[in-house]
């Protein structure tokens, strides 16, 4: 899933996605020139989103086909297994207390 969180004003566009844990954000470049440029939260913008965009739907377009390809990154997946674990340990806690109780 793949949200974009518009700032007009700021002509500034958050990305977040569940394949990552770090948002892209899409920026007006420095300078005054008409181009939009992509960065990253944390670590380093990937070779496929570098550049510059005329426009801030290509530049969502872009980021669009690179999340769509992309698989989970190792930290994302960890964190989504915990969650599962946790989830699956609860239920069947909750079953080993109901057996007791009976």
């Amino acid at each position: 899933m793949i949200e974009f969180i518009e700032e007009t004003v700021n002509q500034r566009c958050v990305c977040k996605s569940n394949k990552m844990q770090s948002n892209i954000i899409i920026e007006k470049e420095l300078g005054g020139f008409i181009f939009f440029v992509v960065k990253v939260e944390k670590g380093v913008v990937p070779q496929e989103l570098n550049g510059r965009y005329s426009s801030m739907l290509k530049a969502k377009k872009a980021i669009e086909i690179y999340l769509r390809d992309k698989k989970e990154t190792v930290t994302t997946r960890r964190e989504n297994f915990g969650k599962e674990f946790e989830q699956r340990k609860k239920v069947k806690d909750a079953a080993k207390l109901n057996s007791k109780n009976s």
